[in-house]
């Protein structure tokens, strides 16, 4: 399986993974159930993706589930760099309240940077008020849909990034 790491670049000595664990998946059972000191061979990294600042104006992304980790880790090379000043407009779509992964550092980002970074939830099940402490959902309920995507996505140009990942 591949996996994408949530630790920055600059995290030096160790990585972190964010490992869904699903019922029939041996692999996020097998990680589960390790305890410390037991070893893990990895290999990579795999991929393409180099991320340059300032290349791109707005980064567009479209994530389901665990295509979290990739966008995560742009987001936070991106807002890290005090030079980059490319925005960020996510819609992360989930099953249910409880499956978006890094919510609280989703929120923390918008929150930290306003005018940098916008995030889009779009939920299948939406939790009721008594749920989402008694408030009502306020993103969307459904799936991700073409007029979500040109309200809350940049518009094709050059100097645009659209990127997806997950289910």
């Amino acid at each position: 399986r591949s996996y994408t790491p949530v630790s920055a670049n600059w995290d030096r000595g160790y990585f972190d993974l964010l490992i869904k664990t699903y019922p029939q998946g041996n692999v996020s059972l097998y990680v589960r159930d390790m305890k410390i000191g037991d070893k893990l061979q990895v290999k990579g990294p795999k991929g393409q993706f180099v991320y340059r600042p300032n290349r791109v104006r707005v980064f567009g992304m479209i994530a389901g589930g665990t295509g979290i980790t990739p966008m995560y880790q742009i987001m936070r090379a991106v807002l890290n760099n005090p030079e980059d000043r490319s925005t960020i407009q996510l819609i992360f779509a989930n099953v249910a309240l409880e499956d978006i992964l890094l919510k609280d550092e989703l929120d923390a980002l918008a929150k930290e940077h306003p005018d940098r970074v916008k995030v889009t939830y779009c939920l299948n099940t939406p939790p009721t008020p008594a749920e989402n402490n008694g408030h009502p959902w306020e993103g969307y309920t459904g799936f991700v849909t073409e007029e979500m995507i040109r309200k809350h996505l940049p518009a094709p140009a050059s100097d645009i990034q659209i990127l997806m990942c997950g289910p």
